[in-house]
């Protein structure tokens, strides 16, 4: 094994290495995205956030600076100087950033860098979605949402005695077999 060889699996060993040991117990982290709106609404989306008591209660989230943007190849669309972030907890009581507009949001294609920061670090992390049309979003939401069915209450003059019926399903039909493409056994 020549020594440039060896240099290289030593290298590639120590970062498998690295990767594998957590670099702190307390790290921060950013999860995914939940948008609630559609295009030519306001923005209404959630951002998850996974942290200590602690640092949930020294964050600060925001839109990263034009530079950062730069930085990443991303453009700094001006449809986002209105986005508002908030941490909050969601009616689960997960820690969120809550992101909001006032004004309708136009551009059905949203790329943005959310910056978060608290006393011991710092995150920036990129988010891509897609805004639906409204009447494409409610149809859906609308499937999304699981079928509920109503059943009437049974009277107490309904009451059936015995155990309840099964369904009876019909047995498949065997189908007959095609012959094989070699001719033979």
């Amino acid at each position: 094994m020549t020594l440039r060889m060896r240099t290289s699996v030593w290298a590639v060993a120590s970062s498998l290495a690295l990767a594998a040991v957590p670099v702190a117990a307390e790290a921060a982290g950013l999860g995914k995205i939940t948008v609630f709106s559609a295009l030519g609404q306001p923005l209404r989306a959630e951002v998850e956030v996974f942290a200590t008591r602690e640092e949930i209660s020294e964050m600060q989230a925001q839109l990263a600076s034009p530079e950062e943007f730069r930085r990443a190849g991303v453009d700094y669309a001006s449809t986002l100087l209105g986005i508002r972030f908030v941490i909050a907890k969601n009616p689960g009581g997960r820690s969120i950033i809550r992101l909001s507009s006032d004004r309708p949001i136009n551009d059905p294609f949203i790329d943005l860098l959310l910056e978060l920061n608290w006393a011991t670090g710092r995150l920036v992390r990129d988010y891509t979605f897609l805004l639906d049309p409204p009447e494409f979003a409610a149809k859906v939401a609308a499937s999304a949402a699981p079928a509920v069915v109503a059943r009437p209450l049974a009277s107490a003059g309904s009451a059936r005695s015995g155990p309840p019926r099964r369904a009876v399903l019909p047995r498949p039909e065997p189908q007959p077999r095609a012959p094989s493409a070699g001719g033979g056994t």
